[in-house]
């Protein structure tokens, strides 16, 4: 009995000692960047790393790069509508399958028991949840 609680207490404080440890590179990064540490645009061989220029190919592939996606999962085309309510004009649709960028979220009608509905970031409209499987983390709009 006395050796099982050893060994718990044992892998406890392991644990602990891990994560304390595992945290000190990540609190390394919050130095400020004028303190001798590479900045954003400096790659680890200390060379500088081209800028995209504005409305370049480039700027829009590292913008598309931030977007948060989401994959159309309806047996057939997904309406695009105005506001995030089935009683919207439709604006247009997206094939099943699609791949979709999305700005945010809302609540909205609720669509067979979900009430989420995802801003398009690309183009104007809104898509029902119930048919978008989110890829990323989509945040609440504002």
């Amino acid at each position: 009995m006395l050796k099982t609680v050893k060994t718990s207490v044992a892998l406890t404080v392991g644990a602990l000692a891990l994560g304390v440890l595992g945290a000190a590179p990540s609190l390394a990064d919050d130095q400020d960047p004028k303190a001798g540490t590479a900045t954003a645009n400096e790659t680890a061989d200390h060379t500088q790393e081209a800028q995209p220029q504005p409305g370049s190919a480039a700027e829009d592939e590292q913008a598309a790069a931030w977007a948060r996606h989401g994959r159309v999962v309806s047996r057939a085309a997904l309406n695009v509508r105005a506001e995030p309510t089935t009683r919207s004009r439709v604006l247009g649709s997206v094939r099943s399958g699609a791949k979709v960028a999305l700005a945010c979220k809302v609540r909205g009608q609720n669509v067979l028991g979900n009430d989420i509905w995802y801003k398009l970031d690309d183009r104007k409209g809104w898509l029902t949840a119930r048919y978008v499987r989110n890829l990323d983390t989509i945040p609440w709009c504002r």
